[in-house]
């Protein structure tokens, strides 16, 4: 079982309809062999409404991007959404981050 130094946190987003949207974010530890999902959820019943498309800029140094298209978040009605970043490493899957993204 791997050790972890990185306790899970928070991590609240805001975008506007229509427009692209990527955020960076950093730990610090590092995510090479790692395996990265996050999605956005609906508050009401826990489901996804939309994936992000994740990257790992720089996995060594702990960088993970989130990011969704203008054409997804075109689809998306304004409001308050749950989301949620969890990653993989061997049969480990862990919830890393959680938070709310407000879109306007």
């Amino acid at each position: 079982m791997s050790s972890y130094d990185q306790p899970p946190g928070t991590l609240n987003l805001s975008l506007r309809r229509g427009d692209d949207f990527s955020a960076l974010v950093r730990f610090d530890i590092g995510m090479t062999g790692y395996a990265v999902t996050a999605s956005l959820t609906s508050l009401v019943s826990g489901s996804e409404v939309v994936p992000f498309t994740v990257t790992t800029p720089s996995a060594a140094d702990g960088q993970v991007n989130i990011a969704l298209s203008d054409t997804q978040t075109s689809s998306l009605p304004r409001g308050t959404y749950g989301w949620n970043m969890k990653w993989t490493e061997g049969n480990a899957t862990r919830t890393a981050l959680t938070g709310y993204v407000e879109v306007g």
